[in-house]
This record gives structure tokens, sequence and C-alpha cells, in this order.
């Protein structure tokens, strides 16, 4: 059937239209062109075969042809400084007539070519390198172009305008006093050639700079210091310098504080040095009036005599500055007494557990004892009677008629005393006399008790691990008595400070 195209845009000629329309050879049957509508076209194709002019055979086919818009395949694109509009693209050089160009076009895998065009003042300025260099006379604008894949189907272009500015230069000096701890003075020396400068950075120290063409920053910290400044003209263009500044003054003002100005003797008084700028590479000399010294910068001393001291401090920097200063009659340290004491008797005991205290010190005008927790006395002799026994801390303090103190310290150990005695004879009838072969005494701190009783065949008849529990005379534990007689007994056991103690003898059993 026949097949009515819309005229103008398709025909047998141009099923699918485009730019360049496309076509079927009528002699190669090669379809071309490029298709510029979307949409899905279906294309009738028919060959005709000849042999000598007879028809022998006739094909038809139908073929359909999807028209999308696709990503394109090449991108030209390059390394800029600004974008302009679509594909096209500003280059600003400073100071600089020789450019570099930089090709980032997208897809480099499917590039096979570059071709960079500038007009030049009239003049074409070509060059088929991937980044190539070109030179322009001079400061103006120029115009180019970069064309990848040229002269192929697949290619893409973009628009280069070029701006050469002149040059611009960073440079500034600075100006202070090398000795005395006060502000650097810096002064912008840059030139450029737009003859106007617009913006200034500088970068005195982490997190301290300043926007003036001229400022001045006091440093806290000696050492030397790297300055940057960044300088920027009216057409943007930028440069930077950094310089170093040996800064090392001494302090304009020596100011110490001492941990404290009275101190008892022994006095230990740290010396906390607020100087600045000052540290570990000046020279430190602190005279402390007793003939001590020290090279720290905030040191600690101890003060062994008492007296009235003065105190100086000589620092030195790196560079050789100095400075000093002299804290007259500073430091009072008020004379301390000596503590010290003896008790008696060395070993008392829970029979005996009164303890007479004597004095030993020097220098002393009052004294207070502390008994552990269990009392406490303001005499200088005192007798003390400890209620418990184990190990009680005693402390004594005594205090200088100037208010300084000293304090003794001594453990008495209390001793918990066991005392055990035992009989030699029992009458065991039950009439409620001498009934028991029993020890008597203290048991309070008795540890590890076994007593254990013996006939004269050497046969256990009694043993007990409990010191209140005696023997009634019967024979192991029955109610039978045993035989009248003497028994060997053999009592053991420990006492609160481990001492082992074994008693051995006889027990006359009477009936």
């Amino acid at each position: 059937e026949p097949v009515n195209y819309i005229l103008p845009t398709y025909s047998p000629t141009a099923p699918l239209a485009g730019n360049p329309v496309v076509a079927i050879n009528p002699q190669t049957g090669m379809i071309t062109g490029v298709p510029e509508i979307e949409g899905q076209f279906v294309v009738g194709v028919c060959v005709y075969e000849y042999r000598n002019g007879q028809l022998l055979s006739i094909i038809r086919r139908d073929f359909q042809f999807n028209v999308t818009p696709c990503e394109a395949t090449v991108v030209a694109d390059i390394k800029k400084d600004g974008v302009i509009g679509p594909k096209s693209y500003l280059v600003n050089s400073c100071g600089q007539n020789t450019i570099q160009f930089i090709d980032q076009s997208y897809q480099p895998q499917n590039i096979a070519g570059h071709l960079w065009s500038f007009d030049v003042n009239g003049t074409l300025v070509e060059s088929t390198q991937k980044n190539p260099a070109i030179t322009f006379p001079g400061p103006g604008q120029y115009k180019g172009r970069l064309v990848v894949n040229p002269n192929t189907v697949c290619s893409d272009s973009s628009t280069i305008f070029v701006n050469v500015y002149p040059a611009i230069d960073a440079d500034f000096t600075f100006s202070y006093d090398t000795c005395i701890a006060g502000d650097v003075t810096f002064t912008d020396l840059s030139t450029t050639g737009s003859g106007q400068m617009a913006k200034w950075s500088w970068a005195f120290e982490p997190g301290k700079g300043s926007d003036k063409p001229d400022p001045a920053h006091k440093y806290k910290t000696p050492g030397v210091k790297s300055v940057k400044l960044l300088v920027e003209d009216i057409n943007q263009c930028k440069d930077s310098i950094v310089k170093d500044i040996t800064w090392y003054p001494v302090p304009p003002l020596l100011i110490i504080e001492p941990s404290t100005f009275l101190g008892c003797e022994p006095a230990e008084i740290s010396f906390n040095n607020l100087s600045t700028p000052i540290d570990t590479t000046y020279g430190i000399k602190w005279s402390f009036g007793d003939g001590g010294t020290s090279g720290d910068i905030s040191p600690t001393y101890i003060y062994a005599s008492p007296g009235t001291y003065s105190v100086s401090l000589e620092v030195t920097s790196p560079i050789g500055c100095k400075t000093s200063a002299s804290f007259n009659s500073w430091i009072v340290v008020e004379p301390s007494p000596n503590a010290s004491f003896s008790f008696d008797p060395q070993d008392p005991s829970s029979f005996r557990p009164e303890v007479r205290f004597t004095d030993a010190s020097t220098g002393a005008s009052s004294w207070l004892w502390q008994f552990d927790n269990n009392g406490i006395s303001k005499l200088k002799n005192p007798v003390f009677t400890f209620p418990d026994t184990g190990l009680q801390v005693v402390t004594l303090t005594v205090t200088h008629p100037s208010g300084c103190q000293d304090t003794a310290m001594a453990l008495i150990d209390i001793i918990p005393e066991v005392r055990y005695f035992i009989p030699n004879a029992f009458t065991p009838n039950r009439d409620g006399l001498n009934d028991l072969f029993i020890g008597q005494g203290v048991f309070d701190a008795m540890q590890a008790f076994q007593l254990q009783i013996y006939n004269r065949w050497g046969e256990l008849v009694f043993e007990s691990t409990d010191p209140s529990k005696g023997w009634d005379g019967t024979y192991n534990g029955s109610n039978d008595l045993a035989p009248p007689g003497v028994y060997s007994y053999v009592a053991t056991f420990t006492d609160s400070r481990g001492k082992k103690t074994t008693l051995r003898g006889f027990a006359t059993l009477v009936l």
C-alpha cells in the first residue's frame, strides 16, 4: 500500500528528516544523516537484484529507528578561572604573557585530536597539542577556541576568553625593637601594573591576621615567626610572600608570683614566673638570697633556715637582650619547732593499757596529743589509758611561739595478752566442786586452741578445741568415769601475735 509522507519534513528520500538529511544511497544501500527530531520511525527498504539487465529478486525489509537525546560522546573543556556562559570560559593571567592551557575535556578515551586557535591582534595562532603554551604580545583581552576531534562527526568545541593583566608583586617590610617586647609594625611594599591594590590578607601566626595595608601585631611568645602577606588588585590578580621575623625581646616587666611570702622552716616556695615573652631558649638566673640559685623559668625552692630573704631574677634572650629585677626582703621564713616524744612502757598490753608519754620536742610552746580516735590531750607529758588493744596511732603536734608547727607520730601496739593456767587435780564426783579438769585465765585473744588428755597407756581419753570446755572425767565421752589415777595432758594455742604456746603436765583424777 502507498505510504503518505508528511511533507515537506518527511519524504521517500528523507524518511527521518535531519541535518544533513537521513537518506539511503541507491547504489550502496548506506543510510547516513543526523536525525534532529525525537521519536520512533519505521523505514522500509526495498532492494532490487539484476543480472544482465534481468530482475532476479526483490527483498523488502522494515527497520525501526528510535531517536532520543543522548549525552555527548566528548565535551570540550579546559582548566579555567571562570565560566561566562554555555561552553564559554575565562582564563586570566597576571604578569605572564605565555599561558599554558590545560585540556580537561570529558571522555578522553574518545578524543583523537585537538585544535586550539586564538585571534592575536588579527593573526590566527593555532596549535594541535593537548596542552599548548600560547604567547600573547602583552596585556589585553584575546579570544580563542578549542575543538576536540576536529573535522569529525564526534567533535565538540568551546570558546575561550583570555585576559592578560599586568604583573602584581607582593612585598613588605617590618620594624620592631629587638630587645623590648612591643608591637611589630608591618608596611606593605606590594606593586601592581593595574595601578590599584584591592585587598590585603596578613597571617602573623595561627588564628591571628589583618586585612589592613599597614598593620601592627604584638606577639605573646618569642621565636622565629613566619609572616605571610597575600595581596589582590582590581583585576583579581593575586600574589603572596612569606618572611621570617626573629622575635626574641625580653619581657618589659618581670612579674613573679610566689606561692607564699611567709613560711615555716623548712619553707618550700614556688615562684610562678608570669613574665612574657619568655621560653626555655632564654637564659634564666634566680638568686634566692641564701646562696641558692636556679635556672628554671618557674622554680620551687626550699629555705632550710629561718630569716628574711631578698630574691632576684635575671633574664637573657637568645640574641643577648637582658633584663633583671630584685625583690628586697621578700620572703620571710619563721623558725619551726622540732616535734619528738617517747613513751613507757614500750610493750603495753591489755593488762597494762596505761602509757606515759614524755615530750622531747624543742622550740615548742604548746602541745596537742591525738591518741588515735580515743582521745586528745594538751598536756606536755600526758598519761593515757587505751580502751582497746591493737595498733594505735599517736600524733603529737607542737607549736612554736612564731605559730609554726611540727608533728611527730608513733605506732603503739597494745598487745592483747593470753593467760592460761591448768590445775593438777580434780574430783569428778559430781558434787559440784572441782568436777572439771579445765584451764583458767584470759582466752579472748587465744587462737588454734587444742587440749588432749591421755591415760598411762597413751590412749586419748579427751580432746577439745574450746578452752571453755573441760574434762568431766568420763571415758571418751561415755557416761562411765575413767579410773582414778594420773593422766597426762598437752595444751597448745596461738596468741594474737602468732606466738605458739605448748603446755604439758599431769592431771590427777581423784574420786
